[in-house]
Order: structure tokens, then sequence, then C-alpha cells
């Protein structure tokens, strides 16, 4: 099926032909197509010159997924001289933050906004970018982009757009869910690209529903990577911890998504240079193995800061069953006190 776009006027939101493009994107969850019928309905929405998919990481550079209505060598002059300062990307990494935004209001926030403007609006022919941020898993977002080649986004443009972000949202978080719940059993699909790197999936009573290739590949070769994943602060978002030869990082899942509502995901990537001062990681791996889950979660609050009065609280147990399981903690690492147990373990777990 072809996916048609609309360069000049947009479609108004009561118009029997925004509602087909709605139910041609509904039609299209699960397949390689989605975003790109996603951003066709966006494109619709509010008037514009172009429009761009782009793949955001915390922990990696912009991706350029899709485009319509943009030269290659724009596109090229983004990943040569763009990629790093893009605004939008700076903005992900720092408050993961979904909803709408555009760039002449990010030209109000922060230095690196008004050097991109400088550099990429000129080199592109571009006055103005109208951004959707959708979040996927792994701590990457999907954003979805429209462009003016004359003059700006309009507050009522912001506004339609704010309309129809829930709408677009919720189509988005069902096409991930139909396409986690394909990797139950087979890794063919569109997921494999979002999970290329080694990742684990667990639901929240911490069964394993899903692992890659490489993830399974990873645990063959650095045997102090799943003692860590009982270290993790189980409510926390984002955390991340150093394995041998990995930075191993977690986010939570909300109860909303299919695959394993409430769990978690894991993934890898190598670690770079090393520091100077290294935790034995084979002698944390091996105190990491002897601990009950009540300690491995009493450990995981410690090293994130928590006193004994908010560990208490934060699992509902008594000040003093918090106190004799540190002592217990402290007996299996060799150490006599909180401050030890925080160096031997400190270099696990990055701020």
């Amino acid at each position: 099926m072809s996916i048609e776009y609309t360069h000049s006027a947009s479609i108004k939101l009561t118009d029997e032909r925004w509602y087909q493009a709605l139910g041609e994107v509904a039609a299209s969850i699960g397949t390689p197509r989605f975003h790109q019928h996603l951003l066709s309905l966006f494109m619709k929405s509010v008037s514009n010159d172009a429009g761009w998919i782009i793949r955001y990481s915390r922990v990696s550079p912009p991706d350029v997924f899709h485009t319509f209505g943009v030269p290659q060598s724009v596109v090229e002059f983004y990943n040569d001289k763009c990629l790093h300062i893009d605004p939008f990307s700076l903005l992900w990494k720092n408050t993961a933050q979904t909803g709408v935004l555009t760039l002449s209001e990010l030209n109000k926030t922060n230095a690196e906004s008004v050097i991109y403007s400088d550099v990429f609006r000129p080199g592109a022919n571009v006055m103005d970018e109208l951004g959707m941020f959708f979040p996927t898993v792994g701590h990457c977002c999907f954003g979805l982009f429209l462009e003016r080649e004359r003059g700006f986004f309009s507050r009522s443009d912001i506004r339609r757009a704010e309309l129809i972000f829930p709408a677009l949202e919720g189509l988005h978080r069902s096409h991930l869910g139909v396409l986690f719940n394909s990797l139950q059993y087979t890794e063919d699909s569109e997921a494999g690209d979002l999970t290329s790197r080694p990742t684990l999936i667990r639901d929240h009573r911490k069964f394993d529903v899903f692992s890659n290739n490489s993830w399974k590949q990873a645990l063959e070769e650095d045997e102090t990577i799943l003692p860590l994943l009982e270290a993790f602060d189980p409510i926390r978002g984002v955390q991340s911890l150093y394995s041998r030869d990995y930075i191993l990082t977690s986010d939570a899942f909300d109860r909303g998504f299919s695959l394993a509502p409430g769990g978690r995901i894991f993934m890898l990537q190598p670690r770079g240079s090393r520091q100077e001062e290294e935790v034995d990681q084979h002698r944390a791996a091996e105190i990491l193995a002897t601990l009950t889950r009540r300690e491995r979660d009493i450990l995981s609050l410690t090293m994130n800061g928590r006193s004994t009065g908010q560990i208490a609280q934060h699992l509902e147990i008594s000040k003093g069953t918090v106190k004799n399981c540190k002592l217990r903690l402290y007996r299996k690492a060799g150490v006599s006190a909180e401050r030890d147990l925080i160096r031997m373990f400190g270099k696990l777990f990055i701020p």
C-alpha cells in the first residue's frame, strides 16, 4: 500500500480523509511501515514542507530512520555536521521528555539549540521544526518531525499536534506491544532492530521472557553479568552497572507494556577505557551470587544512597531487620562497615 503525504495545507481533524489515514495507521500496527504511516498522519494534520523519523537514544547518537521530502544531501549534512549537537537528542538524553516541542521553543532554553539552529537551519533550508516524541524501550524514543522552510509553527499548529498526540502515542504503544510479543517466538521482525544490542527482558516476577543471541553470547563470555541482574533497584527507572566487559543498563516497563507488564529491560554495551581503580569483578560476582533476594535489595538500595530508615520504609520491614540483613551482608563480603561495603561495590554502580 502506498503512503500519501502532504506538503501544503493540513486536513481538518473533522475531515473523512483524516480518519481514513488514522485507520491506515491502525491497520499497519506490527508491520515495518508503521512509523511511516504514523508520520503520514502527522504530516496530514499540520501544514509542513518535509518530514523525518529519527530514533534517539540516551546512550548513542541519533539515527535517521526515514524521511519524506528531504534531499539525501540534507540527510548527509545532518549526519556529518549536526548529529552531536541536535538539541532534541540532548533534551531526550537529559530528560526523556515525551510529547510535542518546536525548535523555536528550544531556542529559548539552551545554547546547544542556538548553535544547531545556526548550523542546520541555513544548511537544510529550514526555518522551524515541530517534533513528537514517543518512548520505546532500551532508553530510546522515536521522534517524528515536520519542517517549515518559511515561517514558524504557530501556537494553533502546536495545539493541534498536542491534541492528536495521545491518539498517536496509543497507536505507537500498541505497535510496540505487537512487536515485542512476537519476540517470544522469533527475532525476525522490526523489533529485532530495536533490540540489536545484547538484550534481556524480564517480567515483574523476574522470569526471562526474551533474550537475543547477542545477550546469550555475552553471558558466556562475561560471567560477571548474571549476578548483577539482582543488584538493580526494582522500582527505579534507568540504572547502570559495570560488569567486567560491559556497561549493563536497565529500565522499567510500565504496566501497559504487554510483553512484560511491570518488568524490566536489560541492555549491554561494551565498556570504554578502564578506570584506574577497578573493583574485583569476579569477587563481586561471587558475593552477589551468595546473597538472598532481601540482601540483594538492601545492597542495591544502599548503593543508591538510601538510609536504613528509607530502606525499611521502601521494603516495608523494620529498621532492625534492615540492620540484621546489613550485618549478614558485611560477613558475606568480608567487611566490617557500610563504608567498606560501598567501597567494595562502588565501582559497579554508575552514578
